[in-house]
């Protein structure tokens, strides 16, 4: 006798396939959004709609309940740690003082970025806002221009960026050259043959919100230029050698000038905020970081 294909064998009248994937069978399954009668009165196909329902509810709300819980193992954690001295006390609105400096963030470079770039700088542009916030003195800060994929990713994975302070962040469609004189802005690029010295609370100084591993050379020098306004880079190489040449992102930018804007101590800003990775003590004169370009 010759043996049929397992697909074509007959299966006894008492044995139900085995369900797929995990989770009870429907046959099994107590329903608990409605009572035992009415679920016998439904038909198979709708069990299973109720049943993948109820389960998926059921899974949703033990997700959340591990994301509740790993919040507070955080806080406590970070609580220890500044009990220890370990980290620095988070501070509240109000014991700060506005600085009355003003920086932008031009976010109109979509299209010069990849999927992985784009969540990379949005989450550059978050680490900003908490910045802000940390500090003795707080600056204005402005995110231009936040359209199609980085607005995407904010309305999406940074939803809550609608509940933030703003007074320490503001988010605006339209771009810089439209809001402020021409004659304040200056665009901080790594390419400017002009070095800032100090920074001057009448001046609204802007930052290439860009992530792009220095695939655009001088496209923030040539978009300044563009627009007729002036431009300068962080004085970088008259404090500190790199160790090699490397880039900086946008938040370690904005922290720079919020630890100089405390400090008043250019030197101190770049060895407070730049990883001890990128660079070594050493004489002026080092080669200059592009500004605004790496993922972390």
């Amino acid at each position: 006798m010759t043996d049929l294909p397992a697909s074509k064998r007959h299966r006894p009248d008492n044995q139900d396939a085995a369900p797929k994937g995990k989770g009870p069978s429907v046959d099994d399954f107590t329903p608990t959004t409605m009572s035992m009668d009415d679920f016998n009165k439904l038909s198979r196909n709708q069990k299973k709609k109720v049943m993948r329902q109820e389960m998926w509810d059921q899974r949703s709300e033990e997700f959340k309940e591990k994301k509740r819980m790993k919040r507070n193992e955080a806080r406590k954690r970070q609580k220890r740690r500044i009990a220890l001295g370990e980290a620095p006390a988070k501070r509240k609105p109000e014991d700060q003082t506005r600085s009355g400096h003003q920086f932008v963030i031009d976010m109109d470079f979509d299209s010069k970025m990849i999927d992985k770039e784009i969540k990379s700088v949005c989450s550059q542009v978050g680490r900003c806002y908490s910045a802000n916030r940390q500090g003795p003195k707080y600056v204005d800060l402005h995110v231009t221009k936040l359209h199609e994929k980085c607005r995407h990713r904010f309305d999406t994975a940074i939803a809550d960026h609608v509940n933030w302070l703003k007074t320490h962040v503001m988010f605006h469609d339209k771009e810089y050259i439209d809001m402020f004189d021409k004659d304040k802005l200056v665009y901080f690029t790594a390419d400017s043959p002009n070095v800032v010295e100090t920074l001057d609370p009448e001046k609204v100084y802007v930052i290439g919100g860009i992530v792009d591993k220095n695939r655009y050379p001088r496209l923030t020098l040539d978009k300044a230029n563009e627009q007729g306004i002036a431009h300068a880079q962080l004085p970088i190489g008259d404090y500190i050698q790199m160790a090699s040449r490397k880039v900086i992102t946008v938040n370690q930018i904005f922290e720079i000038l919020l630890k100089f804007i405390e400090t008043g101590d250019w030197k101190s800003a770049f060895l407070d905020v730049i990883p001890q990775r990128k660079f070594k003590e050493g004489k002026a004169g080092a080669e200059q970081e592009s500004h605004g370009s790496e993922s972390e």
